[in-house]
C-alpha cells in the first residue's frame, strides 16, 4: 500500500520512530475517526486483534497506540504520532 506523507509527517515519523511499515499497518487496520474536518486512524486494542490475526511484526507492542492525522479529501498523512489514550480525546473534542 502507497501512503503519501507531508514532509511535516515525514519529519515526525522519523523523529518518533515509526517505522513506514508502522503507518501502512494503521491505514490497513486502524479505527477510522472522523473529527474537527481530519481523518484519524487509531490504531488501538481491538484494532491490535484485528492486525495480529492477520500480519504479526516483530515487536506488535510498538503498534499500540498509533495515530495518524489525515486530509479527509487526499487521504495524505498530515502528522503521526503515539497516544494510548488518543481515541478518547479525538472523540470528545467540541
Amino acid at each position: 500500500m502507497t501512503v503519501s506523507l507531508t514532509r511535516h509527517a515525514h519529519k515526525r515519523s522519523a523523529a518518533r520512530g515509526l517505522s513506514p511499515q508502522m503507518i501502512d499497518a494503521a491505514r490497513c487496520f486502524g479505527d477510522k475517526v472522523r473529527a474537527d474536518g481530519s481523518l484519524y486512524y487509531f490504531l488501538g486494542r481491538r484494532a491490535h486483534k484485528r492486525m495480529m490475526r492477520v500480519f504479526r511484526p516483530d515487536n506488535p507492542d510498538a503498534f499500540m497506540g498509533l495515530v495518524l492525522v489525515c486530509d479527509p479529501v487526499s487521504d495524505t498523512v498530515i502528522t503521526c504520532y503515539k497516544n494510548s489514550k488518543a481515541l478518547k480525546r479525538i472523540r470528545d473534542k467540541r
